[in-house]
């Protein structure tokens, strides 16, 4: 089965949701850099929360989930655009990196002192970015947050992973429209039921069954909907024409001095590991370029 999300939505209850599972994209972007089980563990559970937010927020553009503490974690970074392509990292830091085989994962330990960023970035329109604490037991709980403070919108959130695989379910009430017939504490009840399904949800169920089996026997007697699979899967934005464009932010000068001293200049994606070499004629070429369009402009 590919990796891939869904929306659900019912008929008589206020509420909408997604679903999500992945496996092949986990083992593509941690394969890339040979993360040990547990931290394979963190970046499935990070990935599939990604997609749930980017795909709920529904904007043209990319989503980013920042995680960064003063504990294992240093940093902690995935990405996911509206065409369902998403690249992960994560960085640890190495006064604390033996905690990762010392014990069972305990996410509020990796993470403790740290804070979370939700980075939202339209292709067009303004950036907005939204920060909380990383002061929960789970990633989930810490993302309901998230959405409590910036959408005032009751949110339930549950993730289960392992080291190559992620399930996800997101569950939020529907903002109320003016001429709405349903009231506050309708509403209230619809999302406690809804939630109460969803806590019953084992891992097994989680990672056998699929999204329609799931859904129906959890929600048969709601009424619920499924839509379209959208497919997942990863895809670096990294290019030669990029890394380039980061060469020209360094001044002439140290340009020059760094292809005199090593030859060439090496750039390592630190998301895919792709490696572009630029040698001393493509350096001088570049900066010839660059100064021609000066001139011009």
């Amino acid at each position: 089965m590919s990796d891939h999300i869904q929306r659900f939505s019912f008929a008589q209850l206020p509420i909408r949701g997604e679903i999500i599972s992945l496996t092949e994209t986990i083992d593509t972007i941690c394969d890339q850099h040979q993360y040990p089980k547990e931290v394979r563990h963190l970046l499935a559970e990070s990935l599939a929360a990604c997609c749930l937010l980017a795909d709920i927020i529904k904007i043209e553009g990319r989503v980013a989930l920042q995680l960064q503490s003063s504990s294992v974690v240093k940093l902690l970074l995935v990405e996911c655009d509206n065409q369902g392509r998403m690249r992960g990292l994560l960085h640890l830091n190495e006064e604390h990196a033996h905690l990762v085989t010392s014990g069972p994962f305990d996410f509020k330990q990796w993470t403790a002192n740290g804070q979370m960023a939700i980075t939202i970035d339209p292709d067009k329109g303004q950036r907005y970015q939204g920060v909380v604490p990383l002061d929960k037991i789970t990633l989930a709980a810490c993302l309901e947050d998230y959405f409590n403070m910036s959408e005032q919108l009751p949110t339930h959130i549950k993730i289960f992973a392992d080291h190559h695989k992620a399930f996800g379910i997101f569950i939020q009430t529907l903002p109320q429209a003016a001429n709405s017939s349903i009231g506050n504490e309708e509403s209230q009840q619809a999302f406690e039921h809804v939630t109460a399904l969803t806590e019953t949800i084992k891992p097994e169920e989680a990672f056998e069954l699929s999204h329609q089996e799931l859904l129906y026997r959890l929600f048969h007697q709601d009424e619920v909907s499924i839509y379209p699979e959208k497919d997942l899967g990863f895809e670096c934005s990294c290019s030669r024409e990029r890394n380039m464009a980061a060469l020209m932010t360094i001044t002439p000068a140290e340009l020059v001095n760094l292809v005199e001293e090593q030859n060439e200049i090496e750039m390592v994606c630190d998301f895919c590991s792709n490696k572009e070499i630029f040698n001393r004629q493509q350096i001088m070429e570049l900066l010839t370029s660059e100064a021609d369009q000066g001139v011009i402009n």
